[in-house]
């Protein structure tokens, strides 16, 4: 029998000593690792690939309150709103403080038409943090949208007298305004706006269609034009074309003259 030299002895030592060295993935490391891959993906619009990616990071770690939140966004962009709400929620149960995720659950039964849930998150994002203005603002959609209309006026009527300078809220006030028929009141609103935002070719568009219910037909085919001046290659602009030729085409018929010739 041969005697084991020191050398080879001192061979194995090393050999052992280096299976030893080979590090392997903690569940940890592996969970953030797909999460960054998943973050990544999302952000470039590859959502389908991010969700496969977030659900590798829950295999991991199945508390990870960011993989939960990343997979909603990801399920709500592709219009899978229940698995969105369903991901939210368990967020939500990890980081009960956090305000996004109760609009986005908001935002998600808005797309769903399941306005008055919509509206018990809002508030909820509303209560956590009482300046969050997107929540706000969708509260009084959301309102609007659930024919709760005096509410949802006296809502964005609420926004824009703490925050004057916000365009999204007059903006919704005076397209509800048009939907209602109020169309004095939406012109008001639309030329307040133009007065923080003058190239807001919306408002333009807006007064020109208030006016043209009201059949003020001067005023409306001149804001027609200055939306046009704004938004020349507009989705809309065939249509706004043939309605200001059709209000060409109405003829004013002309007073007659109160003097009368004496036979």
């Amino acid at each position: 029998m041969e005697i084991v030299t020191d050398d080879l002895m001192s061979e194995k030592v090393k050999a052992f000593v280096k299976r030893l060295d080979i590090k392997v993935d903690t569940p940890e490391e592996l969970a953030y690792r797909h999460l960054v891959k998943a973050d990544a993906l999302r952000m470039k619009n590859y959502f389908w690939e991010s969700i496969d990616e977030y659900l590798l990071t829950l295999k991991h770690d199945k508390n990870n309150v960011d993989a939960h939140k990343g997979l909603g966004f990801s399920y709500k962009q592709t219009g899978y709103t229940q698995s969105a709400v369903t991901s939210f929620n368990k967020a939500k149960k990890l980081s009960s403080f956090d305000k996004t995720l109760y609009y986005e659950i908001g935002c998600c039964y808005c797309m769903d038409k399941k306005y008055d849930n919509a509206i018990k998150e809002f508030k909820k994002a509303i209560k956590i943090c009482p300046e969050y203005i997107e929540a706000k603002i969708n509260l009084a959609l959301a309102l609007e949208l659930n024919n709760q209309f005096d509410l949802a006026i006296k809502n964005y009527l609420k926004i824009i007298e703490v925050h004057p300078e916000n365009v999204a809220a007059r903006n919704a006030l005076a397209s509800l305004y048009i939907k209602l028929e109020m169309h004095n009141k939406a012109i008001k609103t639309f030329r307040q706006l133009l007065k923080i935002n003058k190239t807001y070719s919306r408002a333009y568009l807006g007064i020109a269609i208030a006016f043209d219910k009201m059949n003020c037909n001067t005023d409306s085919m001149r804001y027609y034009k200055k939306y046009m001046e704004l938004k020349p290659n507009c989705g809309n602009l065939p249509f706004i074309l043939d309605r200001l030729k059709e209000l060409r085409s109405i003829t004013i018929p002309r007073k007659k003259s109160h003097l009368q010739l004496v036979s």
